[in-house]
């Protein structure tokens, strides 16, 4: 009996070890086909994810491609704009200096037709001249002559410039000499030795005048005079 239950136990032996193999594997390719299953679960996301994007930056783009398109359509239509507007001050600065050169030709035009007939005066005072025995009326004449230039130079914006008796105006008037008058006002013009003119509101010529000055008092004297010698 010995030997039998040996035997026995020895077969038994070997049957819980093929059992207890088999759910080892069986366990283990139980646990292989989670892990796959879970790996397979895992990359399904990533690769939607990377399909997702990828539709995404197609779609962005797109989208850029378009908005890249109506942008060039409107730059295009600007530049289109640019050079009409270009063309168009071209042609209106064109047409200013046309009408101004017309203007400048008519007020030319105008104001020697103005002074023709005085011309026409000065060539017979010439003339005249020659056998004038008169000349008292010779020189009224002439400044007849005179007042019709002035005149005729009038109606163009020209006036003559207040000297003598005006108080010195540095704008309108230039000193060409001082002297010392304790009668007249200082800084008064007292003599006018070349006529300024006004073009309208524009000082056209400075009058050459000759200022009254006053003599500085005696203390004012001395004290340049110690002044500059020290």
């Amino acid at each position: 009996m010995g030997g039998r239950t040996l035997i026995f136990y020895l077969v038994n032996a070997k049957l819980s070890y093929i059992s207890k193999t088999r759910k080892e594997r069986r366990s283990a390719a139980l646990t292989k086909a989670h892990e796959q299953s879970d790996s397979e679960a895992e990359e399904a996301p990533e690769e939607r994810t990377e399909a997702e994007e990828k539709r995404v930056s197609n779609e962005e783009l797109e989208r850029l491609e378009r908005d890249l398109e109506q942008k060039t359509a409107q730059a295009e239509e600007y530049l289109n704009r640019l050079k009409y507007l270009q063309a168009d001050f071209e042609n209106y600065k064109k047409m200013v200096a046309r009408e101004r050169e017309r203007y400048e030709k008519c007020a030319t035009e105008a104001l020697i037709k103005r002074l023709l007939p005085i011309l026409d005066h000065l060539e017979a005072a010439f003339t005249s001249a020659q056998s004038c025995k008169d000349l008292v009326s010779f020189v009224k004449g002439i400044e007849l002559i005179y007042l019709d230039l002035l005149e005729a130079l009038g109606q163009e914006g020209l006036k003559p410039i207040k000297a003598v008796g005006e108080k010195y105006d540095p704008y309108k008037h230039e000193v060409v000499m001082t002297v010392l008058d304790e009668d007249a006002p200082e800084d008064m013009v007292l003599e006018e030795l070349e006529r300024g003119y006004m073009l309208g509101t524009h000082v056209l010529r400075s009058a050459k005048v000759a200022l009254s000055k006053h003599a500085k008092p005696a203390s004012e004297n001395d004290a340049s005079t110690a002044a500059e010698e020290t």
